[in-house]
């Protein structure tokens, strides 16, 4: 837009969802989705059962307060929505097309997000760890204090994506490509594939804390003074 400057280091923050004022209540029990089904405007709760499979389910303008955990739905379309403590503990989302959504304190712990595309998305106090992002495409996103303990991020694109406060302890990220990626008071010890970050920005205070374990990514050790009384 003329007369807006944009800094091209900086992540651009997400878009947030759109919600209708009303929404029609669903209580996941009951519902069981058949491939390429439909949902628009509602709110889910309670527990869907944990063999839920189907193709191509189509949610939007949602709110989701109950538990997917351990549903398979490949190549979910989920726009528009907000996840508020929800539970989606290994739900398999492969190739999902995630956008304008806010998750908070919601359990994803070992969720499958193979090849999915996330964009404009705010994740605030999840817990990620084990959840496996292989070859995902993350596009304006915002994680704050969010758990990615053991998370898998290999040969995921990030594009303008911001992690605050998260814990990346032991996370993958081997081949992992990074444009206006930022870490700001993260935990990246025992991270895998450290080097692999190269592209994304820390602040300067953030590098000092983390010079032993990027100086082990690339292979400098600390030298020792002979002379140093033992």
């Amino acid at each position: 837009m003329p007369g807006i400057a944009f800094d091209a280091t900086t992540p651009r923050s997400p878009l947030a969802p759109a919600l209708p004022p009303d929404l029609t209540p669903k209580d996941l029990a009951a519902l069981w989705l058949e491939d390429e089904d439909r949902l628009e405007g509602v709110e889910l709760t309670g527990s869907a059962p944990p063999d839920l499979r189907a193709r191509n389910v189509t949610i939007e303008d949602a709110r989701i307060a109950g538990s997917l955990a351990s549903a398979r739905l490949h190549d979910l379309h989920l726009h528009d929505a907000v996840i508020a403590g929800a539970d989606l503990a290994n739900v398999d989302l492969r190739q999902a097309h995630l956008s304008r959504l806010t998750v908070t304190s919601a359990r994803l712990t070992g969720a499958q997000l193979i090849r999915a595309t996330l964009q404009d998305v705010t994740l605030t106090d999840c817990r990620l760890d084990f959840a496996v992002l292989a070859e995902a495409r993350l596009d304006r996103v915002l994680l704050r204090n969010c758990v990615l303990t053991e998370a898998t991020l290999e040969q995921a694109q990030l594009r303008d994506v911001r992690f605050e406060s998260c814990d990346l302890t032991r996370a993958s990220l081997g081949q992992s490509q990074h444009l206006r990626v930022e870490l700001h008071g993260c935990r990246l010890a025992e991270v895998r594939s450290l080097s692999d970050l190269r592209g994304a920005a820390l602040p300067y205070p953030d590098m000092v804390d983390q010079a032993v374990n990027l100086a082990g990514a690339l292979g400098i050790r600390i030298a020792t003074d002979p002379d140093e009384d033992a």
